[in-house]
């Protein structure tokens, strides 16, 4: 992957944007291409510096393959099945830790929380709380959505980059938002 540096401003440093072609698999309920995903992650790993046998915790895994792979639905075959409100608690988890990146792709709304895994709207703070807990310090949580979502605690986490994520003509980007852990 080629280096993404040498902008003017912070702005134009922190928010790049993708366009990608729509191939997906028609059994996959995602509405990305599944390399979508690596992609964020291949970028994750060039701004740690780390460009082999990184240690990825993949939260609402879904379709997506890469790292140790968690999902309340046994039928996407998870590393492990597991509520990501509780995931600090997995003894599995615990033994894997601590992560450099955790990419995060939860459901979107009430509705889908509900069609999906038949739970009710997730909690953002108790979920990122959790994530905390086994992120290593200047680790990368990617939280991938539809909507630019708030800063999980600005006390310990800093926006790096925002990639917007696009796939189609007249339809709303995705939202790849990196929190790097701050060291004190």
């Amino acid at each position: 992957m080629k280096k993404m540096t040498g902008y003017k401003s912070e702005a134009q440093n922190k928010n790049i944007a993708w366009f990608l072609p729509r191939p997906k698999p028609d059994h996959y309920k995602g509405g990305m291409p599944l390399y979508a995903e690596e992609w964020l992650l291949d970028l994750g790993m060039e701004m740690l510096g780390i460009y082999q046998n990184p240690k990825i915790l993949n939260l609402f895994c879904g379709m997506n393959r890469s790292g140790y792979r968690v999902d309340i639905k046994q039928e996407v075959n998870p590393s492990v099945v597991y509520d990501a409100h509780e995931i600090s608690h997995c003894i599995d988890v615990l033994q894997r830790a601590p992560f450099d990146i955790i990419l995060a792709d939860p459901p979107y709304s009430d509705e889908e929380s509900k069609e999906l895994y038949g739970t009710p709207k997730l909690n953002y703070k108790k979920w990122t709380a959790e994530c905390d807990k086994v992120l290593k310090r200047d680790g990368l949580l990617i939280i991938y959505h539809k909507y630019i979502v708030p800063n999980p605690n600005p006390e310990k986490y800093k926006v790096v980059k925002r990639v917007f994520v696009g796939n189609r003509v007249w339809h709303l980007p995705r939202v790849a938002i990196y929190f790097k852990k701050l060291t004190y």
